[in-house]
């Protein structure tokens, strides 16, 4: 490629990088694609989708690339002469090595037809030096920083992540194509209307259309309620069913007390019994076959008692590059511990929430979190739970997008003369931001901790989103 030099002071290329080592570069594919804008003003219209002017490594490079980009937004002509001339008016001829350069940007780029190509390369080497930047201020930061530790380590995480994630140039999309794709989505979905991640629950899934990704999905109850088990329930749909990868925070239970759970469940065998070790020769067998059935299960467990929202971040990060998991759920939030500065519990479950509700969005998955509610519906004569009743902070239903509250109203008339147990767990979607709220009828089966969709009666539908619905 013929090439006219560039002077020192404008070629920031001569300097020394990281460790004393030249950063990554291509001032070939850097002049290439200024070739290209030059030669033909169409291929700035593609470039600029990849590009920045900070992705040259070349200041002078940055400078004409800014001056292509400000031309075509005026609509000017482009060409050499006008080129130079508005470098000129600039006072920025000199500081790009003159006309000569210009020449040889224009004369050295084989095709303008590979534009975008050579501008994919540019920003894989501007990538790479985010990265060793990046990479320094994380070792600054080690060394320097008044932080906690995990503080950092999750900044740092945050940082590295960022720029693996980055949809540099998103295209715009046509509508065409995206009628397409709808009706790609409907055939895949076809009689089953779930757009999302489907929880195994026939009736909820009709109500929810499944739990869409960035989504914060509470599920809150009182204690004794059954919401671990339905926690629990939903994951091993997802991943037995569907074949959906998971990840289980639980704060609560052990890795084996959730093994025996998932077992006792898919199997249907009493849990009690299996505890116990009274298992016949017949049952062994179907608790052989529900263990191979899970084994297959991409279910990933993480049972750390003291887990801060940080520490959840990062294991989700990590469980989602390395094993594309499709869902988190967490037992139980308010177990969570926190790692900032709030003082108070209140400050503190807030930021929780908020970091939770983040995880969900970054990670572009449903994120389903258990929660506790507080004493409301044991104090009130019909014992219904509210979304007011969610302990400690006002911040979870305002950062949840879909509201799940389990209750089991003959929990609260055991041994009541003359009550007649309606066998009934009610879930109650009481908020859903982008969709309709309802009650959907679950059977809880005790002996295996398992819920099932009620054979009788209909989803109750509560119509308009209830009063104390934060929308």
């Amino acid at each position: 490629m013929r090439m006219a030099q560039t002077p020192a002071a404008a070629d920031g290329s001569s300097g020394d990088g990281a460790l004393g080592r030249v950063p990554p570069q291509s001032i070939e594919a850097e002049a290439c694609v200024l070739g290209s804008m030059i030669l033909d003003a169409m291929a700035i219209d593609q470039v600029v989708q990849i590009l920045h002017d900070d992705y040259f490594y070349r200041p002078a490079h940055q400078i004409i690339f800014r001056c292509l980009v400000q031309m075509r937004h005026e609509s000017k002509a482009i060409d050499l002469v006008t080129i130079k001339e508005d470098l000129v008016r600039r006072d920025l001829l000199e500081k790009i090595g003159g006309q000569d350069y210009l020449v040889a940007l224009a004369e050295g780029v084989p095709t303008s037809a590979n534009a975008e190509y050579y501008a994919q390369i540019v920003r894989d080497k501007a990538l790479l030096r985010q990265l060793i930047s990046v990479g320094t201020q994380i070792v600054r930061d080690a060394y320097e920083t008044q932080d906690e530790a995990p503080i950092v380590v999750d900044h740092a995480e945050q940082s590295i992540f960022e720029i693996a994630e980055q949809h540099i140039g998103d295209s715009v999309i046509t509508l065409q194509d995206l009628l397409r794709h709808t009706f790609e989505m409907l055939e895949q979905h076809e009689g089953q209307l779930i757009t999302g991640l489907a929880s195994g629950y026939t009736q909820l899934d009709e109500l929810t259309s499944g739990f869409q990704k960035g989504e914060m999905i509470v599920l809150a109850a009182r204690p004794s309620m059954g919401k671990t088990s339905l926690l629990l329930n939903i994951a091993e749909n997802m991943a037995v069913i569907d074949q959906a990868p998971v990840a289980i925070f639980s704060l609560e239970m052990s890795r084996n007390q959730l093994a025996e759970r998932f077992l006792a469940s898919h199997a249907r065998f009493n849990l009690r019994q299996m505890r116990r070790g009274v298992i016949t020769p017949e049952t062994w067998t179907a608790l052989q076959t529900a263990a191979g059935t899970l084994e297959t299960a991409p279910i990933f467990i993480d049972d750390s008692a003291s887990l801060t929202v940080i520490q959840l971040m990062a294991r989700a990060r990590r469980l989602k590059s390395l094993h594309d998991i499709q869902c988190v759920l967490v037992d139980y939030m308010q177990l969570m511990l926190y790692s900032g500065r709030a003082t108070s519990r209140q400050e503190q479950i807030t930021e929780i929430s908020r970091g939770i509700k983040a995880l969900a969005h970054d990670l572009e998955i449903p994120v389903i979190v258990a929660a506790q509610l507080n004493r409301g519906p044991a104090d009130r004569p019909t014992h219904t739970p509210r979304m007011s009743d969610l302990r400690e902070s006002g911040s979870i239903e305002q950062d949840a997008d879909v509201v799940m509250l389990l209750h089991n109203e003959d929990y609260y008339h055991l041994g009541e003369e003359g009550y007649q147990p309606r066998g009934v767990t009610d879930l109650i979607v009481a908020k859903q931001r982008n969709g309709p709220t309802g009650s959907v009828p679950l059977v809880f089966l005790k002996d295996y901790t398992k819920f099932e969709s009620a054979t009788f009666g209909v989803e109750q539908p509560l119509g308009e989103p209830m009063a104390d619905a934060p929308f």
